[in-house]
């Protein structure tokens, strides 16, 4: 788990047993003992303990879903998507525009990790569409190595024409399922 969610979710626990969910956390474990103490288990220290692990869980669920989920909204606004032209690789003007935004939201968001997807139309085979597919995303990746980020933080994967990204057979269709997606990893 990258370095920045730990220092997160361990203030967001502290946090949230500090301060303003102090009264509510004696609550809990005041009901919590008060239970154990009926089923006539001894000690409170334990009861205490396992009530905290259950909240920090959640708490850690919770803000990791929320973490990623903002941060993949920031990745679609800056743009997560480079399209290309037909049977081609090559990265256009648009497109470059868009991988600088996406260096630096990579380059804010240091301990992000991502994975670079290829994809093609319906037309040609599909050896051939996964083979097209891994070169746009490999012109992704080095084109943000070139860009300064960490070549190790993007992963690539070739779907050729598998996972379009819109259904039907004309050129609007096409031109947009030519694409490489760039995803932040979970």
């Amino acid at each position: 788990m990258p370095t920045y969610l730990k220092a997160f979710m361990a203030l967001s626990i502290f946090a949230y047993m500090q301060g303003c969910a102090k009264e509510h956390m004696e609550d809990l474990v005041l009901n919590a003992e008060g239970r154990a103490l009926s089923q006539g288990e001894e000690g409170s220290s334990s009861t205490e303990i396992e009530v905290e692990e259950n909240i920090a869980q959640k708490i850690e669920m919770d803000d990791v879903e929320t973490i990623t989920q903002r941060l993949t909204n920031e990745l679609i606004e800056v743009g997560d998507r480079v399209f290309f032209d037909y049977d081609q690789s090559v990265i256009m003007d648009e497109g470059q525009e868009t991988l600088l935004k996406q260096a630096q939201f990579l380059n804010k968001n240091t301990d992000i990790l991502v994975t670079v997807t290829g994809h093609c139309d319906e037309r040609g085979t599909r050896e051939y569409n996964l083979a097209l597919g891994e070169r746009r995303a490999s012109s992704v990746k080095n084109y943000l190595v070139s860009l300064g980020i960490d070549a190790d933080r993007i992963s690539i994967i070739s779907y050729g024409k598998e996972k379009p990204s819109v259904a039907g057979y004309n050129d609007w269709a096409w031109s947009q399922n030519r694409t490489a997606i760039t995803l932040i990893n979970n």
